[in-house]
């Protein structure tokens, strides 16, 4: 038998946790059919997992329970992914029995081979090199992610905003994403780092990586070089997993004009008792482009939401604020959607709603948080 064939065996949930990993940057049909299958190597005591679309690539390495042979072989993602996830949780032997790659499986008293393509046709992993690198809290990393993908454009005529701008300078990240209706920007501190950057990440590169960094403490490595930016993930089993992303070419808008610079007033309000008195009002404001009404009331400690539809009803609701800045009643139209997924995805107890006119942006941000904020384009006022 040749002597570069591979022979390994790990735990059975070990290698579906890996597959189910890296099959998410597969393409589920391509021109290249190399693409649809997910290569398999293993060598200095690590079974090493890939996926990629020539777009995205996801590696896993994992510590494999035993490597009898260093060696290459390819899998079909879906009949490999479908393969695993009703085998029992036993250990899961790999081999490639003949130079046409065929790779065996054997858990139990379960034989199965897949029929597989040259591991040497299956393209090679990018190597990013190390112009600009920093060291991020993968908590941290996680919730800058979360706080700005939702604002994210999926209108593809502008491809440059179905990405989140990405600024690294100095001991300080800044995540940017809008559509033109919306703008999210959050700022974090980085814990180690060299050089500087700026790029344009695609939205589901940066919505994997919010998967991939999951619930776990530890650190996020990140380079960012040319056209490519890699983030690599460790975590307490030993696994680590690499994502490199092609970067959307072009010129982010500069967003820091769009931010207003001050405001008139500034509304106080528990973010919990808000978001669900506008999950409520957009029932009704479905069928109007989701458009729902802000008010103050004449005391100023009230914010009235309403929200009207010829063919549901009308809505309103009241909310306690404390209020600051210009006392006359301010009567502003936002849309509900918009709203909602901002709201959903802050955790703060408190929210600061700083308005002007009635057809100026607002600003929300959470209270004793000056490192985000959220700017929202109003709507008319019918």
């Amino acid at each position: 038998m040749s002597t570069d064939l591979l022979r390994a065996s790990c735990h059975r949930k070990e290698l579906y946790d890996g597959i189910q990993t890296v099959a998410r940057a597969v393409p589920s049909r391509s021109s290249l059919p190399i693409l649809t299958h997910i290569r398999l190597s293993a060598g200095n005591g690590r079974l090493t997992l890939t996926g990629t679309d020539l777009e995205l690539w996801i590696e896993y390495a994992l510590p494999a329970a035993l490597i009898m042979n260093d060696g290459a072989a390819t899998a079909p993602a879906k009949n490999f992914t479908d393969l695993l996830s009703a085998m029992p949780d036993a250990d899961v032997s790999l081999s490639v029995e003949d130079e046409r790659g065929g790779l065996q499986l054997k858990c139990n008293r379960a034989n199965y081979k897949l029929n597989g393509l040259p591991a040497s046709e299956y393209p090679l992993l990018p190597q990013v090199t190390d112009d600009t690198h920093f060291v991020m809290d993968r908590g941290v990393l996680r919730d800058a992610i979360k706080q700005t993908l939702f604002a994210v454009s999926t209108d593809e005529t502008r491809v440059i905003l179905t990405g989140v701008l990405l600024v690294y300078q100095g001991d300080i990240l800044k995540l940017v994403a809008t559509d033109t209706h919306r703008l999210a920007l959050r700022e974090c501190l980085v814990k180690e780092g060299e050089g500087s950057a700026s790029a344009i990440v695609p939205a589901r590169a940066m919505s994997e990586l919010q998967r991939i960094i999951g619930n776990e403490d530890g650190e996020v490595n990140v380079t960012l070089s040319g056209n490519q930016v890699q983030f690599q993930v460790h975590d307490k089993n030993g696994v680590t997993t690499t994502l490199i992303s092609r970067l959307i070419d072009g010129q982010f808008p500069n967003f820091e004009r769009v931010i207003p610079k001050e405001s008139t007033r500034t509304l106080i309000l528990q973010r919990d008792l808000f978001s669900a008195a506008v999950r409520r009002a957009s029932v009704v404001a479905r069928d109007s482009s989701n458009r729902i009404v802000l008010r103050t009331s004449d005391d100023g400690e009230r914010l009235i939401i309403t929200a009207q539809s010829g063919s549901v009803g009308d809505a309103y609701e009241e909310v306690e604020i404390a209020h600051t800045g210009d006392e006359e009643p301010l009567q502003i139209a936002f849309n509900s959607r918009y709203l909602s997924d901002l709201l959903n995805n802050l955790d703060s107890e408190g929210l600061r709603f700083e308005l002007t006119e009635p057809l100026r942006p607002g600003v929300i941000r959470p209270t004793g948080d000056p490192m985000y904020l959220c700017v929202l384009m109003p709507m008319q006022v019918v």
